[in-house]
């Protein structure tokens, strides 16, 4: 990956580590009914279509969650969830404490509008002072989900997960955390398939 460097090299630093991507499966989908990786659209499953959205731009890409995977991407690691936490910050707590020196674009399996515009505008917002990248591309809040995660944004997520809260999204309360907006041409790839209507919409 393209790094460039300011004069005290900190820029540089920042974009020299290397990046590691998490697709997160395996959650209940009681509203859509089935697994929502295993849904396919355009010829490939919507797990198939992150993995290549965000594979050429991250150094190793990790299956996060439980759950039947497409044989072609069986060869991707598989991370369990902790036992005692659930839902996505179980996910992206797996992949920080497996691997704890990378910095993390932690993508979700319903989002299969993702781009591999998004994901470059995405990892352009890193910068030094900044522990993660959390989105505004709806009027629902921060995206916490195909976000970027520094090292040292574990140190949140575990006091955020310790404090009995499993919702990711309190990460953007801490200071450090940059929450910019896509541009308009970008904010579909953070838009979810979580209905059969949504489904319907998008196909």
């Amino acid at each position: 990956m393209h790094c460039e460097s300011t004069a005290d090299g900190t820029t540089g630093a920042v974009h020299a580590k290397p990046i590691y991507a998490g697709v997160l499966i395996g959650g209940e989908s009681t509203r859509m009914g089935t697994p929502k990786h295993l849904l396919r659209a355009g010829g490939r499953t919507f797990l198939e279509r992150v993995v290549a959205a965000v594979e050429p731009r991250v150094s190793r890409v990790v299956v996060l969650g439980a759950g039947e995977v497409p044989e072609s991407y069986q060869r991707l690691t598989r991370l369990p969830d902790p036992p005692e936490l659930a839902g996505p910050l179980a996910g992206i707590l797996a992949a920080m404490r497996w691997k704890s020196d990378v910095a993390w674009l932690i993508a979700a399996c319903d989002m299969p509008l993702v781009t591999a515009g998004a994901i470059k505008w995405l990892l352009g917002q890193r910068a030094p002072g900044r522990v993660a990248i959390l989105p505004r591309a709806s009027d629902r809040g921060v995206e916490p989900l195909l976000a970027v995660y520094e090292p040292q944004a574990r140190r949140i997520l575990e006091e955020v997960a310790a404090s009995g809260c499993l919702a990711p999204h309190r990460v953007a309360e801490h200071e450090a955390v940059f929450t910019p907006t896509p541009p308009a041409d970008l904010a579909r790839a953070w838009r979810n398939v979580n209905t059969p209507d949504d489904l319907e919409e998008f196909s």
